[in-house]
């Protein structure tokens, strides 16, 4: 059972590693205006993080295996030889280090595609603005046209 919780920790260190190299090259995409690109990368994120959540899943159910109050790593320290619980706590360590730059990482990166959206979005509505016609165009027939008719005072009787 300690081995299976120390291949856990291991797998899911590989995962966030990953994680943080797809989250790099995530960017590199955006900076460089991919968005093909960006969206594959996005699609490999999504279903890394799946795993990653049934890793998490896996792992508590290891936890409750040996003890079925603890939830967390540090609930089975004095079920756990001191070898198998500080390589454990390394591999809980850097699991924690490499999460805290991905999501340093993701927050980068979500500012950007934030940034670009704010850009298109202003220079789509500049363009539909340069689109509109103005007063004092030509129509279809030739005549100017105008948009809607002047303000008129109607009298008469019924």
């Amino acid at each position: 059972m300690k081995g299976q919780i120390l291949a856990n920790l291991r797998r899911q260190l590989g995962a966030v590693t990953l994680l943080e190299s797809l989250l790099a090259e995530e960017f590199s995409h955006l900076s460089t205006r991919q968005p093909a690109s960006v969206a594959s990368v996005e699609f490999s994120i999504q279903e890394l993080l799946r795993q990653i959540t049934a890793e998490r899943h896996s792992l508590h159910g290891l936890y409750a295996a040996l003890d079925p109050k603890a939830k967390r790593l540090a609930d089975l320290a004095g079920q756990l030889d001191p070898q198998t619980r500080e390589a454990a706590q390394g591999l809980y360590d850097a699991i924690e280090k490499t999460e805290q730059r991905s999501a340093k990482q993701a927050s980068s990166n979500y500012a950007l595609a934030l940034g670009l959206y704010d850009v298109t979005k202003a220079s789509l509505d500049n363009l539909q603005k340069l689109m509109t016609p103005k007063k004092g165009v030509y129509g279809a027939r030739g005549r100017m046209a105008s948009a809607t008719p002047p303000p008129g005072m109607i009298s008469g009787r019924l």
